[in-house]
């Protein structure tokens, strides 16, 4: 009997110990590199052979990835290269995946009802891009000055807050020329009617990729890109998850400094169904002042004028043709010549202490888990922007603490289909234009008729 209850503790054992080690996982680390160009391939797809579970690559390339056993079969997928097979055995070292370019030779395609006529496939358009490796690369200041490093792309600094981009050699202080979309939103202020570049845009360490589309895109973006498409992508928080930080710091007393979150969660058949992201964003620095004194192009007298002159960045001096005692008779006014009001300096009217607040959310949501990545997703986000800064159009204008709100639903399955809504709330502030609140200054001192008595 006692022989028999002690075959019956083993066999026991035996069982509880060949459970555990089948419900053990093994965890498989890896990276996905283009064997020609020996460069990370971000958002590989890799899946256990056989079935549908995966994952996909960071943007360094690399991945984790649970099995249940050793040996197994993954199986790397990836646009534009061969799927590759790899067995792995053993979890001790990083796997290493080198995968091949392949080309596929078509025979003729005939395709019927375009939803693209053939004379707006005539229409020439040229693509720059900036994508996350390059982001990180690039020698400027931040990415969106790194924009002007583009092949067609004009960069124009009207303040260390608020750049201007212009392609096709039609440079301009004056931002409506260029359509600038974020994640398909389009990132005009209604109020002011163009678009505040990267000032009310997307945090440096939220960017994924952005497209320059140069040329008239009005056949395809609407009659707002009649010369360009700036046109951004931010990161997935299913792909890009985990911590980042950044701190800046420069002359002028410029402070930028952005922190970002993302993360998952999965369902309880390990399947990740929902990622969040969270964003902030802040920028300081004390602005280039605008004090040119120079005479104005075409002034009708120099800066050695006993009346005054015109000066650039003086509003209110202009010329008046009651101050003009130059064409009288002799007898009329001798000597007077042309005399001009005292105006005011912008450094006295306008503020240059720049700052940029910039917060962003974002939840996702997989209704198809199971489908991982090819899943469609609903997405609710919301962007939020504030601050203080100048703006160089046709005058120059003080944005102060303007406020900008856009809030986005969305329903889409990558590359295939979306139906998305947004809305877009703004507060101009405290904004003006310097020129104008100079000539009301004036004005309620004392108007042009009664000042030149």
């Amino acid at each position: 009997m006692k022989q028999h209850q002690l075959y019956t503790i083993l066999l026991a054992l035996l069982l509880m110990l060949s459970g555990s080690q089948l419900s053990a996982q093994e965890t498989i680390k890896g990276i996905v590199i283009d064997e020609t160009m020996n460069e990370a391939l971000i958002a590989a797809y890799i899946t256990i052979k056989g079935t549908t579970d995966g994952t996909l690559t960071d943007y360094e390339g690399k991945f984790e990835l649970k099995v249940a056993s050793l040996p197994t079969t993954l199986v790397v997928s990836y646009v534009g290269f061969e799927d590759k097979e790899v067995v792995v055995s053993s979890v001790a070292e990083r796997v290493r995946i080198s995968m091949g370019s392949t080309s596929v030779v078509a025979a003729v395609v005939e395709v019927k009802g375009q939803r693209i006529s053939e004379k707006l496939k005539e229409t020439p358009l040229s693509v720059e891009s900036l994508d996350l490796i390059a982001i990180k690369e690039t020698p400027a200041a931040n990415f969106y000055d790194g924009l002007g490093n583009l092949k067609g792309v004009d960069l124009t600094a009207a303040s260390l807050g608020f750049k201007v981009i212009n392609t096709r050699g039609f440079n301009s202080t004056s931002p409506v020329r260029s359509l600038q979309i974020i994640d398909g939103v389009d990132n005009q202020s209604p109020g002011l009617n163009f678009s505040l570049g990267n000032f009310l845009g997307a945090s440096e360490l939220d960017v994924n990729r952005v497209n320059i589309i140069q040329g008239a895109s009005s056949a395809f973006y609407g009659p707002n890109a009649f010369n360009g498409v700036i046109n951004m992508e931010t990161k997935d928080p299913f792909l890009h998850k985990g911590l980042s930080a950044m701190v800046k710091g420069g002359e002028r007393n410029m402070l930028e400094t952005a922190v970002r979150w993302g993360n998952s969660v999965k369902n309880k058949n390990d399947q990740e169904f929902f990622a969040y992201k969270v964003n902030l964003f802040y920028l300081r620095a004390n602005d280039w002042e605008a004090d040119n004194y120079d005479p104005v192009d075409g002034s009708r007298v120099n800066a050695n004028n006993p009346g005054g002159y015109d000066a650039v960045n003086i509003y209110g001096d202009q010329y008046y043709s009651l101050n003009d005692a130059s064409t009288a008779a002799p007898w009329v006014d001798p000597g007077l010549g042309i005399w001009y009001r005292e105006g005011y300096k912008e450094v006295d009217l306008v503020d240059y202490n720049t700052e940029n607040y910039k917060a962003s959310m974002a939840f996702h949501f997989r209704t198809q888990p199971d489908s991982t990545f090819n899943s469609p997703e609903v997405i609710l986000a919301s962007n939020f922007g504030s601050g203080t800064t100048v703006y160089q159009g046709d005058n120059r204008f003080s944005l102060r603490d303007i406020l900008f709100f856009q809030h986005r639903i969305e329903y889409r399955k990558r590359d295939k289909y979306f139906l998305r809504a947004y809305m877009t709330h703004e507060d101009a502030g405290n904004s003006f234009d310097p020129y104008f609140t100079a000539l009301k200054l004036q004005e309620a001192a004392k108007d042009d008729e009664l000042w030149a008595l």
